[in-house]
């Protein structure tokens, strides 16, 4: 359980770099919004690079918790790859933070989407693979958190996939025959 000075601390975060990217984010901005001394942001996070981690862990999570109200009530494994697939990329796409920021400063926020990825990728594999219940369960999720994040971060595609039922279609030719047969209900 993290304390209240940690959350008004990401929140604060999560508004600054909404608000001036994460170029010009500073301790001091951080501390100021979340009504803090600079010191108690630097004991919570000793770097800035600790503390947007700590923001993007967060907004997975909060993605993760739309993801799951979203497929839950699917009746199949195939339905559930489906329409996670099309969520997916409807609600990362349209993340305030995520695609301001690869609009406004890509080469700032791409390393943490791709080579320091390593982190947020852990996280998003072992939530699907707990749900995949098959024998190779991590290995399909990653594969299928990684197509997303490719179409994510690189829209322009001979692939049609602007809209959900485009998405729905590429998941049940493309990705739905990627599942074992054994464990997909």
């Amino acid at each position: 359980m993290r304390d209240e000075s940690v959350e008004r601390i990401l929140d604060a975060a999560y508004a600054r770099m909404l608000a001036g990217g994460l170029r010009r984010l500073t301790v001091d901005e951080v501390a100021k919004e979340a009504g803090l001394s600079r010191i108690t942001v630097y004991r919570r996070f000793a770097r800035k690079s600790d503390l947007v981690q700590e923001v993007i862990l967060r907004e997975l999570r909060r993605f993760l918790r739309s993801f799951e109200q979203a497929v839950a009530p699917l009746p199949d494994m195939p339905e559930r790859v489906v329409e996670g697939f099309a969520v997916t990329l409807r609600l990362v796409r349209g993340h305030p933070l995520l695609s301001g920021l690869l609009a406004t400063e890509p080469e700032t926020i791409l390393p943490h989407l791709t080579l320091e990825a390593g982190p947020y990728l852990a996280v998003a594999r072992e939530y699907l693979a707990a749900h995949l219940n098959t024998p190779d369960a991590r290995a399909v999720a990653e594969m299928f958190i990684r197509v997303a994040l490719s179409f994510v971060l690189t829209p322009d595609s001979v692939v049609p996939l602007g809209t959900d039922e485009q998405a729905r279609a590429y998941a049940r030719r493309h990705l739905v025959p990627l599942l074992p047969s054994e464990g997909i209900n």
